[in-house]
């Protein structure tokens, strides 16, 4: 009998020990951790990759922007053959054309002609002509402002397109975060229902023994072995919610489904408290959303003054210069010019319009939409501002949350222990056991949802703080 009561005290002491283990990985998985994770995920991400792509249509819209007063060279060919009375000729013509747009708003534009013309049974004809013109706007349509309004808009359009670009690698980021860290809990919460299952089937054999000893009913072992049952179905539960988050962490990442993947991290709660002044300085320097409505107001600002611009007096200046020369083939054959005529011509024109609101519509919805992203700003900083608040303040709470549900767990642990011990001395009932059981499989699984939302709880912040980046120390290649 001591042998007995040996033995049965040893396995009270067993079933009141904590799973200290680490839990294995199954048979052929890859172990992963969280930064390869996310580095996986940006290297094969089809966002990511759809992004990038984006990108060099907007780095290519950029470049067109900038080369707008580069000179721009055309050529212009043309053959005829025609018969008229009778008589059959042939034209042949060949010009280029430069034309320079400046940044005051004026156009430049030098042409020459060559046209070679042969009717049978006549000299042929061989004119040329050189012309230059040029064309300064004085009100509409001139002026620097308004000459490089379309660069300015390009440069701040690219700007807003690397913000995008930002804010989409931000968010796949955080939800590969967030899809590994549902992994994690998957296995964990594995791991507790497999505990919970041993010391349900520890208790079952502790009450068959205690039984034998007479010292329980056997009417008791029923509530130990409906314990049982329900381990069982809350393991199966568990591994199928650890399939779906394994599958959804691999879709993310780019990854084959098939793939079998193991997060070998531990979750842990680090302390961290973060200054709320600085959080909102932090956000409303970083974040690509806000940043973006700010980029907003600035491209409305210069449509804006292009509209009032085009309000004003079509008023130019319009000056030319031009030399032809007509040469004959015969007098070609001794250098000789048959006539050369120059002209040079300068002139004011104005266009004033009368009547017509389309001009002033123009200036009307410039300055609605101005108004109106002016607006969206004010909203998207009050928003922002409440975002951080939140974020800061939820992240102390669930800082709080976590080592309470630690603590409490700890307790669980504790009064579990403790009931072995009366059931052990004949001063506890199976049913107090198996109730302190189940409070310590819900104290564990309280301790393992708090840890993991307060650690989903940093990486919302970072979201909206806009620094995910920089926390992960990733680079942006703009290349």
């Amino acid at each position: 009998m001591r042998r007995g009561r040996g033995w049965i005290a040893a396995a009270l002491i067993l079933l009141a020990s904590p799973a200290v283990a680490q839990p294995r990985p199954p048979a052929g998985a890859v172990a992963l951790t969280l930064p390869e994770a996310v580095f996986l995920g940006l290297r094969n991400n089809r966002g990511i990759r759809g992004e990038y792509l984006q990108r060099i249509a907007d780095r290519f819209a950029l470049r067109v922007a900038e080369d707008s007063f580069t000179p721009r060279l055309t050529l212009a060919a043309e053959a005829t053959r025609q018969r008229n009375a009778g008589v059959n000729s042939t034209q042949l013509a060949l010009g280029p054309v430069v034309s320079v747009d400046t940044p005051t708003g004026a156009r430049f534009i030098m042409s020459w002609l060559a046209t070679q013309t042969n009717v049978r049974g006549q000299p042929g004809q061989a004119p040329s002509e050189i012309g230059f013109q040029v064309e300064q706007p004085l009100l509409a349509g001139g002026g620097v402002d308004y000459a490089l309004a379309p660069r300015r808009i390009a440069r701040i359009s690219e700007q807003g397109a690397q913000l995008r670009l930002k804010a989409q690698v931000i968010d796949q980021i955080s939800q590969i975060i967030l899809a590994y860290r549902a992994l994690l809990q998957a296995q964990e919460q594995t791991r507790i229902a497999e505990d919970s299952l041993r010391r349900a089937r520890d208790l079952v054999e502790v009450n068959r023994a205690l039984i034998a000893a007479g010292r329980l009913a056997e009417v008791e072992l029923i509530q130990s072995e409906a314990s049982i049952a329900q381990q069982e179905l809350q393991l199966i539960g568990a591994r199928n919610n650890g399939e779906a988050a394994r599958l959804s962490l691999l879709v993310l990442m780019g990854v084959d489904p098939a793939s079998r993947i193991w997060a070998s991290e531990r979750p842990s709660a680090p302390a961290v408290r973060i200054d709320m002044d600085r959080a909102l300085a932090t956000a409303y320097a970083k974040q690509p959303a806000y940043l973006s409505r700010l980029l907003t107001i600035e491209i409305n600002r210069i449509n804006l003054d292009i509209a009032r611009n085009q309000r004003l007096w079509d008023v130019s200046i319009v000056a030319g210069a031009g030399q032809q020369a007509l040469r004959s083939q015969v007098l070609e054959t001794i250098g000789a010019l048959s006539t050369v005529r120059s002209d040079f011509n300068i002139g004011l024109r104005v266009n004033i319009p009368i009547g017509g609101l389309s001009r002033e519509q123009q200036e009307v919805n410039a300055t609605v939409a101005l108004r109106q992203s002016e607006v969206q700003v004010e909203e998207a900083r009050d928003q922002l501002r409440q975002q951080a608040e939140n974020a800061v303040r939820g992240i102390e709470a669930q800082r709080r949350q976590a080592q309470l549900a630690r603590r409490a767990r700890e307790l669980t642990a504790q009064q579990l222990a403790a009931e072995l011990v009366k059931l052990q001395a004949g001063r506890s009932s199976n049913f107090q056991v198996v109730s302190f059981q189940t409070a310590l499989q819900q104290a564990e699984s309280t301790e393992l949802a708090a840890v993991i939302a307060y650690l989903n709880a940093l990486t919302a912040m970072d979201q909206v703080l806009g620094t995910t980046l920089e926390t992960w120390r990733i680079s942006l290649n703009e290349r």
